[in-house]
């Protein structure tokens, strides 16, 4: 296949006519439509039928480039854009370029926006947007989205010079770093670790409880209940001092009365054992760990798929 006559003027729209050698904003020598090269040489001059002649020239291994390095089929205006985009970036930038990755997988759709990408230029060695290159990009992508109707060109009047720049692939960045999702999956599992971390070390104020006298067990010398329904009296003398009782009955045990004492009941019968409470940490600590797991998973992928897909 080759260049069709629409494609031509596109190419020739972006790239201009010069019939004397100049450098264009990246310091490269060229002349004619675009071309460059070594033969380029400073105050050189042609005419415009050899202009034409060197265009049709370098042309021809861009056509043979797409051709080849295209593993599916193109239609007309397909073709006429990848050519003025590789006419544009070079063979070798083309063979490592994202639009042909995407296009090789049948991803057309995903080749066209990522022809966008290459707007941008190296000047003053600093990396910059050219605007006239991302309006070449752009009508490089409406073309190769044309099924059928070819585009109309106007007069390429007012093209700024810096559209014949040399572009890189430069991928958009995500517009700030909560849309990042490798930050989104490190924040998930360092929450996870954290509360992870926190359980290990808290020691549950109910266990301690359910391993005294609730329990059945003595606590610090005080005598145990044997109450049916694990009821246990305390008695407060006067003084406010707090002494544990026997079971609830309304009398001490040699027969007198209780005399200026208080009885405070309490029910104990409903607090979960130090086992109890063991397993439900153990469970809550295990979910956690699996969600770490899934988020470092997911950090991992997001960090694949920025690489594939965006470069970064």
């Amino acid at each position: 296949m080759k260049l069709s006559s629409n494609g031509i003027e596109l190419l020739k729209r972006f790239e201009g006519l010069a019939l004397e050698a100049y450098q264009d904003i990246a310091g490269v020598w060229t002349i004619g439509y675009g071309h460059t090269g070594p033969d380029v040489k400073p105050g050189m001059r042609i005419t415009e039928s050899e202009a034409e002649e060197l265009l049709r020239r370098d042309i021809s291994p861009r056509e043979n480039a797409v051709a080849r390095l295209a593993s599916v089929s193109l239609n007309r205006n397909e073709f006429d854009a990848l050519v003025s985009f590789v006419y544009n970036i070079g063979v070798d930038a083309f063979r490592r370029s994202t639009p042909l990755r995407r296009l090789n997988r049948g991803d057309r759709l995903g080749a066209a926006d990522a022809l966008a990408w290459w707007n941008k230029a190296t000047i003053g060695g600093r990396l910059r947007e050219v605007i006239g290159l991302t309006r070449r990009r752009a009508a490089e992508r409406a073309l190769f989205l044309t099924p059928t109707t070819p585009l109309i060109f106007g007069e390429p009047d007012n093209v700024e010079e810096d559209t014949r720049a040399t572009p890189v692939e430069a991928p958009p960045r995500r517009t700030g770093i909560a849309e990042s999702r490798t930050v989104q999956g490190a924040t998930v599992a360092g929450g996870a670790g954290v509360a992870a971390s926190s359980m290990q070390g808290d020691s549950s104020g109910p266990a301690r409880q359910a391993g005294g006298p609730a329990a059945g067990g003595a606590s610090d010398g005080a005598p145990s209940s044997n109450s049916a329904n694990g009821d246990q009296s305390v008695a407060v003398d006067s003084d406010g001092n707090v002494t544990l009782g026997e079971e609830t009955g309304g009398e001490e045990s040699g027969g007198e009365e209780t005399g200026d004492t208080e009885e405070i009941i309490l029910d104990t019968g409903d607090m979960p054992t130090r086992e109890d409470v063991t397993a439900v940490e153990a469970q809550i600590q295990f979910a956690l760990l699996i969600l770490i797991v899934l988020s470092v998973l997911f950090v991992i992928y997001a960090r694949f798929d920025d690489w594939r897909n965006y470069r970064r």
